[in-house]
């Protein structure tokens, strides 16, 4: 007889092999081949890995005290926007997206290396990325390094990076890992909004960093309203959010908050398919249909786009909602003004879609 448990468990199994499309592998680029490297804070709560290390990660799947730095990707010379490489031969290996080295910092260095980068920084602003499920630290720099090649972001960055195991059948335990790494993002948010020295800060989180972030900005601005002014955007990609909790709770507390709020979702999205089947209730990220439309939030619907096999990373690999992404970034336009999308008006509300 067939358990409702053993049912479970092979749905879990399924949606793990899916997610498993967030990662990629990490591989050292040929100086060669390579542009010069994108320079990306970092704050992690991960673990030292030690002796304990997988090939080039000093930074393990651990819970652990915060620490700091800066990571510099590589970006290959032959790079196109929203592609990813993943290589299979050595010959490949110059082509994948990859960090160099590491600097470490206490936290003081680097909120005075923040601010410092910020002042000569070009649009005097700062992009923070938190990552989703099944990443590894090293994978966490490579997205960051993408996104701001891709966006031909001229401000500082910094990326989150939490315990996520970085394996396909720790899903579960990523889920624990971002909830108790939330107190941790509260504070750097925090310590962003007053050291960065920046008035324009870019807000992004995929997947379960969706989830994080969002609970993360709504405890840091219950507590401290004044500090709504210092975040300019609020970027959601793929959210592995209960549609319901967001939809009543979460979303309308983001949109009193005057943030500027943006919700990437997709029909197509697997991952999320089969995360909904494993929770039982419906994951905002997942279109299904017809997107979550909440007064003050503006959805994009991105099922009518390639958005690859598993529809889950469309934030780094598809150039149509990378350009989505610039124009909020780059231009502040609201999703009337930009001239890849089409309003679709409901009973519920509007919503927008890629055009053909």
């Amino acid at each position: 007889m067939i358990t409702s448990k053993y049912i479970r468990m092979r749905m879990i199994t399924a949606l793990l092999l899916l997610l498993s499309g967030c990662a990629s592998t990490n591989l050292t680029g040929n100086a060669e081949y390579l542009k010069p490297p994108v320079q990306a804070f970092y704050a992690t709560n991960r673990n030292h890995a030690g002796q304990q290390a997988e090939s080039g990660q000093k930074y393990g799947a651990e819970r652990s005290m915060m620490s700091y730095g800066i990571a510099d990707v590589a970006i290959p010379q032959d790079h196109r926007i929203g592609r990813v490489i993943h290589a299979t031969f050595d010959k490949e290996k110059h082509r994948e997206i990859n960090y160099l080295q590491l600097t470490e910092l206490n936290r003081e260095e680097l909120l005075n290396n923040l601010t410092k980068t910020v002042a000569a920084s070009e649009e005097k602003a700062l992009l923070l990325y938190v990552h989703g499920f099944n990443m590894t630290f090293n994978e966490g720099a490579r997205g960051i390094g993408q996104i701001v090649s891709d966006l031909d972001f001229k401000g500082s960055s910094l990326f989150f990076s939490w315990p996520s195991r970085g394996h396909v059948n720790s899903y579960e335990d990523d889920e624990a890992g971002i909830l108790w790494a939330e107190k941790d993002l509260v504070t750097v948010l925090e310590e962003v909004a007053l050291r960065s020295g920046s008035k324009t800060i870019y807000l992004m989180g995929h997947s379960l960093g969706a989830r994080g972030l969002s609970r993360a900005l709504l405890e840091l601005l219950g507590k401290k309203p004044q500090l709504k002014t210092y975040f300019k955007a609020l970027i959601l990609t793929a959210p592995d959010i209960n549609a319901d909790v967001f939809k009543n709770e979460i979303g309308p507390a983001l949109a009193k908050t005057g943030v500027r709020v943006t919700l990437y979702v997709s029909g197509k999205d697997r991952a999320l398919t089969l995360s909904e089947r494993v929770h039982g209730v419906r994951r905002l990220g997942n279109a299904n249909g017809k997107p979550i439309i909440i007064p003050g939030i503006e959805t994009v619907d991105a099922t009518n786009i390639n958005t690859g096999f598993f529809g889950h990373s469309y934030h780094s690999d598809s150039r149509s909602v990378l350009s989505d992404i610039y124009y909020i970034l780059k231009k502040d336009l609201r999703a009337d003004e930009r001239f890849s999308l089409k309003a679709i008006d409901t009973a519920s509300g509007r919503y927008w879609i890629f055009k053909d």
